[in-house]
């Protein structure tokens, strides 16, 4: 019985530990918007997430973000509204990122 109350009791450490967002890891992007000098984006965090995490990669029409930093915090996980400015000109472009549609956003 103490055995399975000690492992019930470590059970939430371990989910935390899934929580961390990896560094370098492809960053899944919500509601993307690209304009003539700005990409907006929500991306997920756990409550540290900035702008300044981030690096804007772009190559002929092809648009990509990667987190330089991992969001530490332990904070329930949420959307939150990015900004980057960048002067992609007039074109259509694509994500190398994996992108969804949500409403839940917090600016």
């Amino acid at each position: 019985m103490k055995h399975l109350l000690a492992g019930l009791a470590l059970l939430p450490l371990l989910s935390c530990s899934t929580l961390v967002t990896q560094v370098n890891s492809e960053t899944l992007l919500f509601n993307p918007v690209v304009t003539a000098q700005r990409l907006e984006v929500s991306v997920l965090s756990n409550g540290c997430t900035e702008a300044d995490q981030f690096y804007l990669k772009f190559n002929q029409d092809v648009i990509e973000l990667r987190r330089t930093e991992p969001d530490l915090c332990r904070g329930a996980a949420h959307l939150v509204r990015l900004a980057f400015s960048y002067d992609f000109g007039p074109g259509v472009y694509r994500f190398k990122n994996k992108t969804r549609f949500s409403d839940r956003v917090v600016r």
